[in-house]
Formats: C-alpha cells, structure tokens, sequence
C-alpha cells in the first residue's frame, strides 16, 4: 500500500527560488520613525493641543481608510491566503500588512489602490475637516504607504507571477 518517495512518480513539489532580497537597514527605519517624531513636534508648536489630537486621530483615520481599500480590493481575490493582512506596528510595516507571502501583482495592485484611492477619500473629507487635521491624514497616508511605494518600486523589474515575503527587517521576492 506504501509507497517509498522515490518510487513515486508523479510527487507534487513546492519550489520557491529566491530572486532579490531587499534588507531594510536600522538607519532608514530610525529615519522613518524620526520624520513621524518632527511631523508631531510640527503638529504641537503650530496647533497646540489640537495638533497632537489630530496626528493621533489622524493615524486611526488612516488605518481605517487603508482597511476599507484592503477589503474592497480584495473583492475579486479568490484565493483565501491572500485575503489574510495583519495589523502591525512593527517599523518599517507599521498599519495592515500580509500575514502571509503574497503574490507581487497583488501587492503592488493593493498598495497601488491604497495610495490613488486614499488621496481621492481624504480630498473627499477636505470640506469638512479642520486644517490640523486634513494635514494629519495626508501626512500619515503617505507616511505609512511610502516603505510599501518604495519596496514595490525596487522590485519593479521582478516578474508579476512571484512572492513577496515581509520580514521585519527584510523584504524577499520569490519565483516559482
């Protein structure tokens, strides 16, 4: 009844061959942190009290708009892995990132959305919100999805059919 693997003809193997490795050295990740540092401290001497509720406010605000695209994106996914983000504030990934590898297009497509359709949602709210605020949710926006843009922009050359793997401290892409 059991086979020995080598007897088996037609196994189905997995291979995954790493192409590009993109490390994500501690000064860029200090350097990104200290620009959210100087965006309070610019928020606090020009609106006071108001400026540190809206970077604060302005952050979660963010992170639901960047939920709700992640969501809507996904509509047309039909893989479940794919579907699976986590929300992390582990620098550079701080917000919603894949739990899992996930496929370069679909990556790029996310993000791609994130950022287009994040300008356009805030741009909506701009009649309605106070000026603190309103520079809060850009600035935020673009601080958040800036690590993602430029990741995706050094794996420009890589095919669309590989993986994409985030680590904490590197970014990996991989053919099958």
């Amino acid at each position: 009844m059991h086979q020995k693997l080598s007897e088996q003809k037609n196994a189905t193997i997995y291979q995954y061959q790493l192409v590009k490795r993109t490390i994500i050295r501690t000064e860029l990740i200090q350097s990104h942190i200290l620009i959210a540092a100087i965006f309070l401290a610019f928020q606090v001497l020009m609106y006071q009290m108001d400026g540190l509720f809206s970077w604060l406010f302005g952050f979660a605000v963010v992170q639901i708009i960047h939920i709700a695209i992640i969501l809507v994106t996904f509509i047309g996914v039909d893989e479940a892995a794919d579907r699976k983000w986590i929300w992390r504030i582990a620098p550079p990934w701080i917000g919603f990132k894949p739990a899992n590898d996930i496929k370069l297009l679909l990556f790029r497509r996310v993000h791609r959305h994130m950022f287009w359709i994040g300008l356009c949602t805030v741009a909506l709210l701009y009649p309605w919100v106070k000026e603190s605020l309103m520079i809060s949710i850009v600035s935020w926006h673009l601080w958040l999805l800036i690590p993602r843009l430029l990741l995706s922009f050094s794996f420009r050359k890589e095919q669309n059919d590989g993986v994409l793997r985030l680590e904490s401290k590197e970014a990996s892409y991989y053919r099958r």
